[in-house]
């Protein structure tokens, strides 16, 4: 194929090219613009992205030639005024330095000494449920992530702080909504969304920066971590707080998203469920799990790892060519930017059997397919530095729900989901208790 022939464009409509299709559901939209080709050109008001759906294509952009690449401008967009010296919005030498400051807290070895605090936090949260109580279930592991999160993040306790937290990051999701009135404006234009993420953020900031006075260099927490690196002038401070704000922004609502889903899929499949409830008996024997738990909870772990194939808490991953590349067989110049999107490759029919079904057992199964068929965490040098950290917290804390109790979950109408930065659902997801 010719280096000069241009990526397939799906049908649009004038002016808005795909914007209304991806405003109108996003989902769709995207998994059949991927089956036009492994690379295709999108057009919307005021840019043009290209969306990527072959896994060793993206292998390309996210590992192999990583340096060609850059973060999309969206994504700085995105965290502007918020994440603006955190490592999530900055590249180059200043990234390298930023990730290596982060890393030690993040490594396997690290984050085990959390797998104790992640797993009391969540008995502690489900002892509070009364048998036949009905919840809000999303509001529920909002609430149970948040409190995992700002223990080992911060080393405090968020209790009465939880509203303050979970504002900014309703303000972040409906900044990012792609229907929202207003979206194209500029972020200075005062409007509603703008004004209430500014009070929002400005609050967060502030108890990041409370909860760092009291906090210690070297202590067990990722603030201890990052403060210890500042003592060394390693980072500056705003880099300190810029971090930690955006991990506890996206660490807990990421995990809360996929314990949500998680016990709507095990509500949907109750043999599953009880195949949890026999492993968790088995492997716990009525003791909370550890780390050590981790690799005996096999069948929780591929829950988990199935919950987050068919809902990738960042439905895509962006990036922007640092250089004139040729992807495809297609020539792209500097400053193209790029569409990674889990949501269509994880649900492709030729890399996945039945796509759409939630199927946990396929992971017991060997099975051959591409490596980024599925990459929940992105991949390559920029991949989420928290992945190891969700996937104990993920499986530790649904292995203690799953040992005591049962959570019978109820959605109005077809599940559906906010078009936004996370992948919230639009319904109301509810739960009657059931203690086992």
């Amino acid at each position: 194929m010719s280096g000069t022939e241009q990526p397939p464009t799906p049908d649009g409509v004038p002016l808005l090219g795909h914007g209304m299709a991806f405003a109108r559901d996003p989902w769709e939209a995207m998994r059949e613009w991927g089956r036009e080709g492994d690379v295709v050109a999108l057009r919307f008001p005021g840019r043009s992205i290209h969306m990527v759906t072959d896994p060793a294509l993206i292998e390309r952009v996210l590992v192999s030639e990583a340096s060609k690449f850059t973060i999309s401008t969206a994504q700085r967009q995105t965290f502007e005024g918020i994440e603006d010296d955190a490592v999530t919005a900055t590249e180059g030498e200043r990234w390298r330095r930023l990730r290596r400051a982060l890393q030690p807290a993040f490594t396997w070895d690290g984050i085990r000494a959390y797998g104790d605090r992640m797993a009391e936090q969540t008995a502690d949260h489900v002892a509070a449920w009364d048998d036949g109580e009905r919840v809000d279930l999303l509001a529920e592991m909002r609430l149970l992530a948040l409190h995992i999160l700002a223990d080992t993040l911060l080393g405090v306790d968020v209790s009465g702080d939880e509203a303050m937290v979970h504002e900014a990051a309703d303000a972040l999701v409906a900044k990012t909504d792609f229907r929202r009135p207003g979206q194209l404006l500029p972020d200075w234009v005062p409007t509603p969304t703008n004004r209430r993420f500014d009070r929002a953020v400005g609050a967060l900031d502030e108890y990041v920066a409370d909860a760092l006075d009291d906090a210690d260099p070297g202590e067990g927490t990722v603030a201890g971590v990052l403060l210890a690196a500042h003592e060394r002038d390693d980072v500056s401070m705003a880099e300190v707080e810029d971090n930690l704000t955006g991990l506890l922004l996206a660490g807990h609502d990421s995990s809360a998203v996929t314990l949500t889903y998680a016990w709507y899929e095990l509500g949907r499949h109750p043999d599953v469920r009880e195949a949890l409830v026999a492993e968790t008996r088995e492997v716990l024997d009525g003791d909370l799990p550890t780390a050590d738990d981790f690799e005996e909870l096999t069948r929780t772990r591929n829950v988990v790892r199935e919950t987050l194939r068919l809902y990738p808490p960042a439905f895509a991953s962006t990036r922007e060519t640092a250089e004139a590349v040729t992807l495809g067989g297609y020539e792209l110049p500097a400053g193209t930017q790029l569409m990674l999107p889990q949501w269509v490759v994880q649900r492709d029919e030729r890399f996945w059997d039945d796509p759409d079904a939630f199927d946990p057992g396929r992971w017991e199964r060997d099975v051959e397919r591409p490596e980024y068929a599925y990459f929940p965490f992105s991949g390559g040098p920029r991949h989420c530095i928290g992945m190891r950290f969700a996937r104990l917290e993920l499986a530790l804390a649904l292995a203690t729900m799953v040992d005591r109790v049962d959570l019978d979950v109820s959605v109005d109408g077809p599940l559906t989901f906010t078009p936004s930065l996370s992948l919230r659902p639009e319904n109301d997801v509810e739960a009657t208790v059931r203690r086992r």
